[in-house]
């Protein structure tokens, strides 16, 4: 039995980056021409294509590929036995059911969607074996499907105008994929599917899982700074990130870098999909969420502001030369921290101990850098009254 599919398209999330690619795909598709979508696992292919097949506005037919497969799989099969019920002729109140020889042809999925002009998602196509997609090759290029030959049937059918097919393939040094014909590819238009960008991803989780934007902010962060120092993020871990915001969500779990039971879900799911070995890669979550823990707390802190009634910053003299640092700052935004030695006459060491009295004192707020003392390589910046290092 094949079963045919209607796509449901409101759980697709439609950013800016993912509406380019499906409007070119979609373009391509209107003009007759199939298209195959190629990139790496997780980044959005089998749900663009299923996104793509319902703008078509047809039925569709998914098929995923399979190392088993053979070309009968495609096109259908001729079934040996029959079944049917004969009446016993002595005893008339006994039904025997029999079965008796009998072939007849059996359409497989690519022929009904040939036939009836239906949409074919072929998935992770290049899992199975390039003999057997080579049906496609007359399908795409002739308009014809070549069937096995046959006294009671024709030997091709037309393809429908309708038709069209959207191949999807993971990269060919994934395991279980083979390599693609030259052919196939000439008669199909492929695009290379990249990294879902950040902005995606963020909207990908809080649409699939509730959970709140700035939650999911976390969690891409997170995840892509691990994958991308962990060497294994080819497919920038979406579905590692959907994984954490699921559980976290569901359970009330706090998105918190700083949480034991959120560091063990990090861990949980993160390490078992890098290549790295599994202290070096423990090592590397560890800093990531160190890091990841201080610049929130930091950011939480930045809109601390002291102002007096008469909207001046207070300053209390702790350390010697604090408002020649500050008056320096107010008067030159933008300058960097090394000039300050030369301009003012004094060493390294001084302007560090006045550069954190005032980030203690509240008017100079530390956004990046170390969080004990403040990075005098950085810039800082004039804003209502208040010096921001950025």
């Amino acid at each position: 039995m094949t079963t045919v599919l209607n796509a449901s398209p409101q759980r697709f999330v439609n950013t800016p980056a993912v509406q380019r690619i499906a409007q070119r795909a979609l373009r391509y598709l209107h003009s007759g021409f199939s298209v195959h979508l190629r990139g790496s696992a997780g980044v959005g292919k089998t749900t663009l294509a299923m996104h793509l097949a319902d703008l078509l506005n047809q039925p569709i037919i998914l098929l995923f590929g399979d190392d088993e497969f053979k070309t009968s799989d495609l096109i259908g099969n001729q079934l040996g036995y029959t079944r049917k019920k004969v009446v016993d002729n002595f005893i008339h109140s006994v039904v025997k059911v029999e079965d008796e020889l009998r072939q007849h042809w059996v359409d497989a999925r690519l022929t009904l969607a040939c036939k009836e002009g239906f949409t074919l998602v072929y998935d992770e196509f290049n899992r199975s074996h390039p003999e057997v997609n080579n049906v496609l090759l007359s399908v795409l290029e002739e308009r014809l499907l070549v069937l096995p030959m046959n006294q009671h049937r024709a030997e091709y059918i037309r393809v429908h105008p309708q038709f069209r097919a959207i191949l999807t393939s993971n990269p060919q040094e994934y395991c279980g994929v083979h390599a693609t014909q030259d052919a196939l590819m000439d008669r199909v238009i492929t695009i290379d599917m990249p990294t879902p960008d950040e902005l995606s991803q963020q909207e990908i989780v809080v649409h699939k899982t509730g959970i709140d934007s700035e939650k999911a902010e976390v969690i891409v962060r997170l995840v892509r700074t691990f994958w991308s120092r962990s060497g294994s993020g080819l497919g920038g871990g979406l579905r590692s990130c959907l994984m954490i915001a699921k559980i976290c969500h569901e359970h009330e779990i706090s998105v918190n870098p700083g949480d034991p039971c959120f560091q063990d879900i990090c861990a949980d799911i993160l390490l078992s999909r890098t290549n790295q070995p599994l202290m070096e890669a423990t090592r590397l979550l560890e800093e990531v969420l160190s890091e990841l823990y201080h610049s929130i707390n930091t950011q939480s802190k930045s809109s601390e502001i002291i102002p007096n009634n008469q909207n001046q910053i207070v300053l209390e003299q702790r350390v010697p030369y604090e408002h020649e640092v500050y008056n320096y700052l107010c008067n030159s935004p933008g300058r960097p921290f090394s000039d300050l030695a030369a301009e003012l006459g004094i060493d390294r060491s001084q302007i560090v101990a006045a550069l954190k009295s005032l980030r203690e004192q509240g008017v100079l707020v530390q956004m990046q850098g170390n969080a004990d003392l403040p990075n005098v390589s950085q810039t800082v910046a004039f804003d209502s009254g208040h010096l921001i290092n950025k």
